[in-house]
């Protein structure tokens, strides 16, 4: 790929030694000359026009300038910033201050007066302005065309002109292509260490991923390095401002909000509150005393409180905060606002080491004075776009980027490209102005030069596990029991089984909400009087436990809910009151009642939530309520699903992509507690109809009940029910299925089906067709009709199909049982070989993994 060739530093260096000044506009090029100057002499060899003008290293007065503007005029801080950066634009792109008032979006009075202003105030520019070089001066101009009109003000008549450009033509080197950035910082940094930093320069987009990945990387390996992290970017700067946005935020800040900000205060705050409001939880006494000084002191005090519990120094932001009059001052939200936009929109001097490995931004610069170079990314980020400004000539700002961007690549006696192949599944696009360097399109950096490196590294099969500690001495213990909840996790997403036990999920507010309407649930039963006599009561102490977590806006809402619960609970049990009686595979509970607690009650009941633990069956849990010897009840407050619906999650081959397997579990339990029984476990939805209730509207209790049954009989058994026999016939009089029936009437029906075990469908198909034959050539005899016989007879069976589809049978749950002692063995066999992500080529619904962040899936 053919470049014009740039001159190196070397180069210009020895083009410019004899002369008595030489000028840049890049100021990382009249660094570097300086550093090449070998002559003893008085002042810089190399500078930028207006450093040279106001005899300063690094003219930076745009903050004083500011903080002139902020005093003398009533513009805000905004309005301040907007002026004087537009006004110190024209001025160097005009070389004219009052110019700025010729442009009609700018002849405003904000502009007036900020022009006037800058008038009447020295300045670096007003220097540059008012400084001709003589025309004795032997000076040397590197890139005349990169000075700005201001910046010619300082030329004399007769000078010598460099070129950047020898007039040749160079080659790009190959491009690198990696899978991922952390690829790329991975390779850049087995080329560094710590006595090789100062050879090294590294050029990235400072806005991209690269930056704080390098940085992380080069302070892990201890290497050195400069022109990282700015002012705002301090540790402790940022956290006090985060710290006090915090604070200002109010009542509904959240302790996960808080916890990264008070751990440099030295305090660690629960996980499992993660959800809460801060104003609910204990952080300490360093974080209220900082809570305090901040609504009641000055900016000041809110510092040194800060230093005193963070034992560290905010020194520098003091002295900005002096600069700006905010020192003495209360500490206001508005304060904090615009204390913020200041240290965000001004380059303020931060204390950098001056050595080590130079990192700078692709966008910024032409020149980089060291021997090896790294460019990571060459993206989107490493052209300016030009300014929207009346006084910007886009064409000629693009073309004086594109040479900047061509010196940019030409730095180093060694140069490597490092890019990125894809991201999110599509091509990065490389920078825009390789379109201008090579002579066909380039969309990828597969179009250029390039080497491919982890190219042949392939996904490993789904369901590899992490890397387990080897154990050889140690056989995988069998769990006797697991839960309902961890079938689901083992089902969908083993891993998710694994970081559930070494982390804690903190509790949300639809976690709180459900505990706390299941406590009340527990005292309709217990104490059914104590809630109706006292409601509001009630009420109050449901919303107070709900409180924590939910805004102070969401409160009115969260305690309409508590009333439409509770209310539908009492509806439930007056229409179907409980039934006492004594159970054996049943326990007490466990867990405390913090409703009932905070109420001054006691809850004892044998029904209300007992808990249970199977070792024949493999599992445990919590039943919210024994109902009857053949009904349980579990109460939701999620979203409502159909008896068919919560089958097919329970669905074992294949497995469903939301397994649910409660009913299954619970039924599989309460038939060893009344074997023989036909049973039902209902879930009694508690506010999927909340719009309507809270509008006054009544809706059948029957809407809010989804029941699931289990029959102790097989599919045979099944289809010669009486019930079924109904089922089936439950149509018009025109109908095949009642025409053929109807005649043949329900004990001829059951007779053949007593004597013929018919099959499901998709099990055994060859016997299940000839049974069905055999049951339409039994029928036609009996009916008078018999052109019906087949269509009817076929659609009844296949009728018996989908009546099942809501139920379980005994042989489902004798397969359920079977499925979770095989769960019970992949656990044991999981914790002593790793977990896997996933158990079925599909992979996990990631909806449904809590620890999605700590799931790594890419292995």
């Amino acid at each position: 790929m053919p470049l014009r060739e740039a001159k190196s530093i070397d180069t210009l260096a020895a083009e410019t030694r004899e002369a008595d000044l030489t000028l840049s506009a890049d100021p990382p090029l009249t660094l570097a000359l300086d550093r090449h100057t070998s002559t003893p002499r008085l002042g810089r060899a190399s500078a930028t026009p207006r450093s040279h003008a106001a005899n300063e290293f690094v003219p930076s007065d745009r903050r004083r300038l500011f903080t002139e503007l902020i005093t003398q005029t009533d513009l805000t801080w905004k309005q301040a910033h907007r002026a004087l950066d537009r006004c110190l634009q024209c001025w160097d792109a005009t070389g004219s201050l009052d110019t700025i008032t010729d442009y009609p979006e700018f002849d405003t009075p904000q502009f007036h007066t900020a022009r006037d202003i800058l008038h009447e105030t020295d300045s670096s520019y007003h220097d540059l302005e008012a400084t001709t070089l003589p025309d004795s001066t032997d000076l040397a101009v590197i890139n005349e065309a990169g000075l700005s009109p201001l910046d010619r003000t300082l030329l004399p008549d007769s000078y010598q002109q460099v070129d950047p450009f020898t007039g040749d033509t160079t080659s790009l080197p190959q491009v690198h292509i990696f899978p991922s950035t952390t690829a790329i910082v991975d390779a850049l940094i087995t080329q560094l260490d710590t006595h090789t930093g100062e050879a090294v320069g590294i050029v990235l987009d400072e806005s991209s991923l690269f930056s704080p990945l390098v940085e992380s990387a080069l302070e892990t390996a201890g290497i050195p390095y400069q022109g990282g992290p700015g002012f705002i970017d301090d540790p402790d700067i940022r956290t006090f401002l985060r710290l006090a946005e915090a604070v200002f935020t109010g009542s509904d800040l959240r302790v996960a909000d808080l916890r990264p900000l008070v751990e440099r205060l030295g305090v660690d705050l629960d996980r499992a509150a993660d959800h809460r409001r801060v104003d609910r939880v204990d952080v300490g006494p360093a974080y209220e005393r900082f809570v305090d000084t901040l609504h009641t002191g000055t900016v000041d005090d809110a510092i040194a409180t800060y230093e005193r519990a963070a034992e560290s120094s905010l020194t520098r932001l003091r002295e900005e905060c002096a600069r700006l009059g905010l020192l003495s001052t209360a500490f206001t939200p508005q304060r904090l606002t615009r204390l913020r936009y200041y240290l965000e929109s001004f380059d303020i001097p931060a204390d950098q080491p001056n050595e080590g490995v130079l990192l700078t931004d692709g966008a910024a610069t032409s020149y980089i004075d060291r021997p090896v170079v790294f460019y990571l990314g060459l993206g989107d980020g490493w052209a300016q776009q030009p300014p929207d400004r009346p006084w910007v000539d886009p064409v000629e700002h693009v073309q004086q980027d594109l040479d900047r961007f061509e010196i940019l690549l030409q730095n180093g006696q060694e140069r490597h490209f490092l890019v990125q192949a894809s991201q999110a599944d599509a091509n990065t696009t490389p920078c825009v102005y390789f379109q201008d360097l090579v002579e066909h399109s380039v969309e990828s950096f597969s179009d250029l030069p390039h080497t491919t490196h982890g190219a042949d590294a392939t996904r490993e099969s789904v369901g590899t596990p992490f890397v387990a500690p080897d154990r050889p001495d140690t056989d995988p213990e069998l769990p006797a029991t697991i839960s309902q909840s961890t079938l689901q996790r083992l089902a969908n997403c083993p891993r998710a089984e694994f970081f559930h036990r070494l982390v804690e999920s903190p509790t949300t507010i639809s976690m709180a909400r459900g505990t706390v309407i299941h406590e009340a649930a527990e005292l309709c039963v217990t104490h059914p009087g104590a809630v109706r006599e006292h409601h509001d009561a009630v009420i109050d102490a449901m919303l107070e436990q709900i409180r924590a977590y939910a805004t102070t806006a969401r409160e009115r809402v969260e305690r309409t809910q508590c009333v439409l619960a509770l209310e539908t609970i009492q509806r439930y049990l007056d229409a179907h009151p409980p039934t006492e009686t004594p159970y054996e595979s049943y326990s007490d509970r466990s867990q405390s009642n913090r409703l009932a607690e905070r109420l001054g009650l006691t809850v004892d009941s044998s029904l209300t939530e007992r808990w249970f633990q199977a070792p024949g069956i493999g599992l445990h849990g919590f039943v919210d309520l024994l109902h009857s010897q053949t009904a349980l009840i579990d109460y939701k407050t999620g979203s409502q699903s159909s008896p068919s619906k919560l089958r097919q999650q329970a669905s074992l081959d294949p497995l469903h992509d939301e397994p649910n397997f409660q009913a299954a579990a619970y039924l599989a339990q309460h038939r060893r507690e009344t074997p023989g029984q036909p049973l039902e476990i209902r879930f009694v939805h508690l506010l999927e109809h909340d719009t309507q209730l809270a509008r006054g509207d009544t809706v059948p209790l029957a809407d809010l009940v989804t029941s699931v049954e289990y029959l102790p009989c097989t599919f045979g058994e099944f289809a010669a029910r009486r019930e079924t026999f109904d089922a089936v016939t439950d149509y018009v009089d025109s109908n095949d299925r009642v025409k053929a029936l109807d005649p043949l009437g329900y004990d001829a029906y059951r007779e053949f089906f007593e004597a013929h075990d018919l099959p499901r469908e998709g099990v055994d198909p060859e016997r299940r067709e000839a049974i069905i034959q055999s049951f339409i050539e039994y029928t036609k005899p009996r009916v008078n009709d018999t052109m019906y016989v087949e269509r009817g007879c076929r659609s009844a069976v296949e009728d018996i199909d989908g009546l099942v589809g809501e139920r379980y049978l005994t042989e489902d749950l004798n397969a359920f049982e079977a499925f979770v002692t095989d769960q019970r063995e992949r656990l044991a066999a999981y914790r002593k070989e790793g977990f896997p992500v996933c158990t079925h080529e599909d992979g996990p619904n990631w909806d449904r993994v809590d620890a999605r962040d700590l799931v790594i899936d890419d292995v």
